[in-house]
């Protein structure tokens, strides 16, 4: 109890030595290892980092390749995710490689659409893809604690049906997404601070335009929905889920292969995000310059 080893717990997601380590969260505590040569699953015996398992986080699926015939990630996603512009289906994917780091800034992905274009179930979806829960959507948090609280028990947070966003929730999800700490008083306690700070991968969705405030523009993909119909669609995610992350494993692997010899003209805001996006361009099938083209455009339209 007060002489054993201390070590470090993470949550979904871990960095050490320059690879990566995603928590499956199934009942015999596999992890994933990426490294610039790939990925492989391990045991939690031989996996050198620990996590730890908030209440309501669910298993990832056991990755597994599709083989020869796979059409690629952006072919296998564009399946169920309903976007009417290929660059956007790109920002997903992009925003999904994102959430594979262990550290950020993460850009905050913002869906958009008029009733019926199943905002909440492309975010289901996604998030389904890097961090399932019990609990996949949440409503605007009351409070900044509360966000931080959010953050500290889940490694993504997802809001739903948002009408509009407070100057300081927008703020508080500002520095979710590119750093930032929260101090409260610790409960029962007159001067002493409980201290939060890190960095999440954020997904939003409105009907409205949810996002005004420059600072958080300048942090978001926008991405609109149109009306869509759903039907047999969760029953299909779920069979095709393994070799979804799979790609995205091979994506994250090809970004920690290529991130030291990324170099961009004019780096943009998220520099970070957009170094690591650029990076995986080759493990995704796509030509080079094909992620920037996007999210510049993005970024314009915002």
């Amino acid at each position: 109890m007060f002489d054993g080893p201390e070590r470090e717990v993470y949550v979904r997601v871990a960095g050490h030595a320059g690879n990566i380590y995603i928590d499956l969260a199934n009942k015999d505590w596999q992890v994933v290892e990426i490294t610039p040569a790939g990925w492989r699953v391990l045991s939690g015996e031989d996996a050198p980092i620990r996590f730890r398992r908030p209440r309501g986080m669910l298993a990832l699926p056991t990755p597994l390749p599709a083989g020869d015939s796979n059409d690629g990630c952006e072919g296998l996603l564009g399946r169920f995710v309903n976007v009417s512009e290929e660059d956007d289906l790109r920002l997903i994917i992009a925003w999904l490689v994102a959430a594979l780091r262990p550290t950020g800034p993460y850009p905050v992905l913002l869906f958009q659409g008029e009733q019926g274009s199943a905002k909440s179930t492309a975010e289901r979806l996604v998030r389904a893809l890097v961090d399932p829960s019990a609990a996949p959507l949440r409503t605007v948090p009351r409070s900044e604690h509360d966000l931080y609280i959010a953050a500290d028990n889940a490694h993504v947070i997802a809001l739903d049906n948002i009408s509009t966003l407070p100057p300081w929730l927008s703020d508080a999800l500002c520095r979710l997404s590119t750093g930032g700490g929260f101090s409260t008083r610790t409960l029962y306690e007159n001067r002493e601070e409980e201290l939060f700070d890190g960095m999440k991968p954020v997904i939003l969705n409105g009907i409205t335009v949810v996002a005004t405030r420059p600072e958080l523009l300048d942090r978001a993909l926008v991405v609109s929905l149109p009306p869509i119909p759903e039907a047999e669609l969760w029953r299909e995610f779920e069979q095709a889920r393994p070799a979804l992350l799979a790609s995205l494993l091979d994506a994250a692997s090809g970004a920690l292969r290529s991130v030291e010899d990324v170099q961009l003209e004019g780096m943009p805001r998220m520099a970070d995000f957009a170094v690591w996006a650029t990076a995986a361009e080759e493990s995704l099938g796509w030509d080079r310059g094909t992620f920037m083209a996007a999210y510049t455009g993005n970024r314009q339209e915002a």
